[in-house]
């Protein structure tokens, strides 16, 4: 047996509600899954006997393959790096017991992880979060400080200096809406989208998600900040009156999610992608991680739906929060059996972005007032619109700021950086967009044709991708965009990301799956990196042409 990784949940995650310690083991060759699981079982019961957590609740999730699972118990918020080393002892345990090798010493150990738990525990702030509990507050803890309330409504205190329970003002501290958006693609625009209406409607809004923190449409830190240690610094902002959380898969499994409750939640769309990490193998399985946050949202708030998502259509979701579903089409059988039941849906009816409840429909707006739509040319931004526009009816936002905020959004490049970007340089439309999945790149091929048939010239497309992807992905990648019909293609190295290959080893996979699709060989060349790629592509284009730059990483001036 093979230890893959041990952490910490801190967070709701996919196995439980609670703070949580976990490991994934793969199974070597000959071992049965069953013996394994009953060994490290055994191990766990006993030391948790042993440290006084008799009633923690364990559990074990079977990898799809059956070559390996995930192991853990749920455990105290205030002893999960001494919880980890229970786990891990268990496992070893096990894995001893498999090979019959010597066992680990129970009685040094106990004494060991004995001392561990009374040096990480802070029954403070054991308290502090009951007591939070009973005012309907939450608290953020990590090595930043403790906070109380969320946002506007919100105090923060050194994790050295927790004052007593009778000196925080429980009566004065609240809370703030809290939408979690999450989904294989479009996370990041309606994240954005949505934090424009909030803005419309005179909130004081912020966001997290993969390109940064931002606060009043400030950028207060850049890079990857889509997990919880990025969402508790924005829901630490006192001037903040809303928030809306981009929530990465690779977060909600490394650590869960940030919040026991929030009011609302965005599933886009659950597709193929990042499979094989963290023992998440499948798409069922994908989109029930992605769900962690729909399990989060409190009764009176809102679940929206993507239903022309299959992973997520055709799963009978459970949650305590009723459900919202939107279609690019009023004919789905998901909206339909939706409506009969008297839900309410979202869909696309005669040009129209259009609310439904029961028999009742009400257009909001048409879908060619949409920039991010392009006339309808980008109809995954369509159904961004619709799960966008969902989310902030359900919340109350005014009509009017709604549909200001859908109209406007994204005629400006820096609405939406990264996403859609368009540019006219010397006569040649420049591209850029961070589709970096199949599903991504199929959405960008009626937008790349509705685009040059504004123009009169070839089309140059600039790709790369990271190294984690396997050959055969990669391929499919490269065939989604032959099918853009480029008339010359710049496949660029990632040097940031070669994740495991060697250099340019991914650009000479793209190559031949490029020629495999259709592109000549003398139409393909290479480039070491971004810059480089789009320099060689201004040269290359005259005037009329157009540059697509898909799966664009690099945020500096790129001229």
């Amino acid at each position: 047996m093979k230890l893959l990784d041990s952490r910490r949940l801190t967070g709701p995650n996919l196995q439980l509600h609670e703070p949580a310690a976990i490991a994934e083991v793969e199974f070597e060759p000959g071992e049965t899954a069953d013996a394994v699981i009953s060994h490290w079982h055994d191990a766990l019961t006993r030391m948790l006997d042993a440290v006084g957590w008799s009633d923690a609740t364990r559990f074990v999730r079977p990898f799809a393959d059956q070559r390996g699972a995930a192991l853990g118990f749920a455990a105290p918020l205030d002893a999960l790096y001494a919880a980890t080393e229970v786990n891990e002892w268990a496992i070893a345990v096990a894995e001893a017991a498999i090979a019959d090798t010597r066992t680990p010493r129970f009685e040094r150990n106990v004494a060991r992880i004995a001392a561990a738990i009374a040096a990480e525990q802070r029954p403070d702030l054991v308290q502090l979060v009951a007591e939070a509990a009973t005012h309907g507050l939450p608290v953020l803890i990590d090595e930043d400080g403790v906070t109380v309330g969320l946002g506007a409504h919100s105090q923060t205190w050194p994790l050295d200096r927790v004052p007593a329970l009778a000196d925080i003002p429980f009566a004065t501290l609240g809370t703030i809406p809290v939408v979690a958006v999450t989904g294989t693609n479009g996370k990041t625009t309606c994240t954005r989208w949505l934090t424009r209406i909030f803005a419309n409607a005179g909130q004081t809004s912020g966001s997290t998600s993969t390109d940064g923190i931002v606060v009043d449409g400030r950028l207060i830190e850049d890079g990857d900040c889509s997990g919880p240690g990025a969402a508790r610094r924005l829901l630490r902002c006192t001037e903040l009156q809303a928030a809306v959380l981009e929530t990465a898969r690779g977060g909600l499994l490394r650590r869960g999610f940030v919040l026991p409750r929030c009011d609302a939640a965005l599933l886009t769309n659950v597709s193929d992608d990042h499979l094989g990490e963290f023992g998440i193998q499948t798409v069922d399985e994908l989109a029930s991680v992605k769900a962690i946050i729909a399990q989060c949202v409190d009764p009176e708030g809102l679940v929206v739906l993507g239903a022309d998502s299959d992973a997520l259509a055709r799963r009978p979701w459970r949650f305590a929060a009723p459900q919202v579903w939107f279609s690019g089409r009023p004919d789905h059988p998901r909206i339909r059996e939706h409506l009969r039941t008297g839900g309410e849906a979202w869909f696309v009816d005669d040009g129209a972005i259009v609310r439904a409840r029961g028999d009742r429909r009400d257009a909001l707006v048409n879908v060619a007032d949409l920039a991010l739509a392009i006339d309808g040319a980008a109809p995954h931004n369509v159904l961004n619109a619709l799960g966008v526009a969902a989310i902030a009816t359900g919340l109350g936002l005014p009509r009017q700021a709604i549909v200001a905020g859908l109209c406007d959004f994204g005629r400006e490049p820096t609405d939406n950086p990264g996403r859609l970007e368009r540019y006219e340089l010397d006569g040649v439309l420049v591209v850029l967009d961070f589709a970096h999945n199949l599903e991504g790149l199929r959405g960008q091929i009626d937008v790349v044709a509705a685009l040059r048939r504004e123009r009169t010239g070839r089309l140059v497309v600039s790709f790369g991708m990271a190294g984690d992807r396997s050959d055969e992905m990669l391929g499919a990648l490269a065939a989604e965009i032959g099918r853009m019909r480029p008339d010359h293609v710049i496949v660029r190295e990632l040097p940031d990301y070669l994740r495991g290959r060697g250099p340019g080893e991914v650009p000479a996979i793209l190559r031949a799956a490029f020629e495999r699709s259709g592109v000549p060989a003398a139409a393909i060349d290479e480039s070491p990196d971004a810059r480089s790629a789009i320099a060689m592509a201004r040269q290359w284009a005259q005037p009329g042409d157009m540059i697509a730059v898909f799966a664009h990483t690099d945020r500096v001036p790129m001229w």
